[in-house]
């Protein structure tokens, strides 16, 4: 409305203004006190929008649309109860005014009674000729208690009736990700380009799609069809690099990645994902510009440390894996991959100290795995701290009760701790579920295999 009658209405917005400086109060039409009271709405001057509905309450006291402003006003305070009287008295002098049930379904939302808004809005529905934006109404109440497939049927109708409207798309794209049903969202997006067959966020969305039902090769013509109907487009040659690069052409996919830096800011990940193909051919020290490069332009990024640690553990430069996993850990000290790369330089390194910190911060951080429960014990079995390895593996068991293996460790420890009773005891458990345990232990331990 603000669009249309913004020029027309401008001198009424400026004789309002002049009137607030005086004592008198002016007289206006309906509609001059409609586009001043949605100007300040719009600007988010509610004290003033409400001065200019009370005047135009006065001046005309039926008039619906103003009556209608004075009930949105007090839905956004939460007024909701006089709101609705409102809304009742509006009803009943038009009974079918479709601002009035949008309102209504508005104050149900609110109150989280999704269900009654729902059923406002498919009322309605009855009375509209303009069913986009009630249909999308209805498409987020059902979203917002998870009702997906009933979410889908009404952001189906909207996409269909507004294809460039992206956000109805990212949310029909997230019903069919939580409903699975991928081939079906793949044939309403071929429904969308059959009448808009430039859309080239619906071709990058339907590539993902086929993505998703593994049909790999469809899903690169639909990212060329994106970049076809719009060459400026970096998220389509970036979803098209990372195809690429997963079918392992790596020159092409590191063009592409390449291209995309070109359309926008630089990028965390692209950098990391370039560094990541020149590692597979073999152009090491492209690799490890790259990995920088993306470290410097996003010390936040995890991945990028991980990669630049793991880069430093291949070439056996253990000290300056240890060296960049310390500057990692000095950004973010909760990350437990990090920490299990500090696990892994300092046990290469023998510093078996520096491996059970790790291990206690992993475990500190609420990574209950029993991979680094494991670990953990077996950093300690190797330097003979034969009593902390069993108090240990005794924590590693609450989380881990069956799991003969952590029963064989402690077993260990007790035999060398001279405690054999103790020893018989985990023994005994290990005996119950000896099909489970790991073959390796007994090749580490062979002297404990007669005992079992």
């Amino acid at each position: 409305m603000l669009e249309d009658y913004s020029q027309d209405y401008s001198s009424s917005l400026k004789k309002f203004e002049e009137m607030l400086k005086t004592n008198f109060t002016y007289f206006f039409d309906a509609q001059e006190i409609e586009f001043i009271a949605l100007h300040y709405i719009d600007f988010g001057k509610i004290n003033l929008a409400k001065k200019a509905i009370k005047i135009g309450n006065r001046q005309h006291p039926s008039n619906i649309n103003i009556l209608l402003l004075k009930s949105e006003i007090l839905i956004l305070e939460d007024k909701y109860q006089l709101a609705e009287e409102i809304l009742s008295f509006i009803h009943k002098i038009e009974p079918n005014n479709q601002d009035a049930y949008i309102q209504k379904a508005n104050i149900l939302s609110k109150l989280k009674k999704h269900e009654k808004s729902i059923e406002i809005l498919c009322e309605c529905l009855k009375h509209s000729e303009y069913k986009f934006e009630i249909w999308q109404m209805i498409a987020m109440e059902f979203l917002t208690i998870c009702e997906f497939k009933k979410a889908m049927v009404y952001f189906k109708l909207c996409i269909k009736n507004e294809p460039n409207d992206h956000q109805i798309l990212y949310n029909l794209i997230y019903c069919i990700d939580n409903i699975g049903c991928h081939k079906e969202g793949v044939k309403i997006l071929s429904e969308v380009l059959e009448k808009d067959p430039y859309n080239e966020l619906v071709w990058l969305e339907l590539g993902k799609l086929y993505l998703k039902i593994n049909k790999k090769t469809k899903a690169l013509i639909a990212f060329d069809y994106a970049i076809l109907c719009d060459d400026k487009f970096s998220a389509a040659y970036v979803e098209k690099a990372k195809l690429l690069q997963k079918n392992k052409n790596f020159l092409i996919a590191i063009e592409n990645y390449q291209f995309s830096l070109t359309l926008e800011p630089p990028s965390a990940f692209i950098y990391l994902r370039i560094g990541e193909c020149f590692k597979k051919l073999n152009k090491h020290q492209l690799e490890l510009k790259y990995y920088k490069f993306s470290i410097k332009e996003d010390p936040n990024y995890e991945e990028s440390w991980l990669a630049l640690i793991e880069y430093y553990l291949n070439k056996n430069k253990l000290k300056m894996a240890l060296t960049h996993c310390n500057k990692a850990l000095k950004i973010n000290k909760y990350y437990p991959e990090y920490w299990k790369m500090y696990a892994k330089i300092n046990k290469c390194l023998n510093r078996f100290v520096g491996v059970e910190k790790a291990f206690k911060n992993i475990i500190g951080l609420g990574i209950d795995e029993l991979r680094s429960w494991s670990e953990w014990i077996d950093t300690l079995i190797s330097q003979n701290k034969w009593e902390k390895a069993y108090l240990i593996g005794k924590k590693a068991k609450k989380s881990h009760p069956n799991v003969p293996d952590l029963d064989f460790k402690i077993a260990l420890c007790y035999l060398n701790l001279g405690k054999k009773n103790e020893m018989e005891f985990y023994l005994e458990n290990v005996r119950k579920n000896i099909n489970l345990l790991s073959p390796k232990l007994l090749e580490f331990y062979p002297h404990l295999e007669v005992l079992i």
